[in-house]
């Protein structure tokens, strides 16, 4: 079935509305940021850069990636980079990194499921749903897994060796939480984000 016009329309003005703001507040904050700050705007831009290529690219400028996964992208690289580290909420809301452990891996097993499914759709793949659902939740958590892995090699090796020239802070830890505790909740809510994420596809 074919997508409403007036559906498609809004989702367009809403990542055209995104793509805009996330290159203003790149450039901001890699002109005015401090310290590790401009890291993170160079980041932003980017992001921005990644999505927004592909159609230019395209020899008929068709629409490389879905305008759904742009969105969603896009809303974590502006969770991450601009509120999160920018602007310092994870430091300053003591579960901020708690809601971003579940909130990227749901819309990493959203885009997930949507791609996988797309695939069953046109018999690329041929299984259940409830495989594919399974298949999604734990190759999740395996990156959630994975991340935390490079948070401690980069907190504990590598960090001491370019803080001077990234003074971005390490990455790893709650401020209310011990380090074995923070870890095993960060997996548990890349679980939860995980389970969840697949429902509305």
């Amino acid at each position: 079935m074919n997508e409403c016009p007036e559906n498609s329309s809004w989702k367009l003005k809403l990542l055209t509305s995104i793509r805009i703001l996330l290159v203003v507040m790149g450039v901001i904050i890699v002109v005015f940021g401090a310290g590790g700050t401009r890291v993170f705007g160079l980041i932003t831009l980017i992001a921005v850069a990644v999505v927004y290529l592909p159609p230019l690219r395209h020899p008929h400028g068709l629409r490389v990636i879905p305008v759904e996964i742009e969105i969603l992208f896009l809303t974590v690289v502006a969770l991450e980079y601009i509120l999160g580290n920018t602007l310092g909420l994870y430091g300053r809301i003591a579960y901020y990194d708690k809601f971003m452990h579940f909130t990227v891996p749901f819309i990493v097993a959203l885009i997930g499921m949507m791609l996988i499914y797309t695939a069953y759709v046109y018999g690329k793949i041929r299984t259940s749903l409830l495989i594919m659902a399974f298949l999604i939740i734990f190759v999740t958590l395996g990156l959630g897994a994975l991340l935390e892995l490079v948070e401690y090699g980069y907190d504990h090796y590598l960090y001491q060796h370019i803080e001077h020239v990234l003074p971005t802070g390490p990455t790893q830890g709650s401020p209310v939480m011990d380090p074995l505790a923070d870890t095993m909740f960060d997996l548990l809510t890349d679980l939860l984000g995980g389970v969840f994420g697949p429902l509305p596809a």
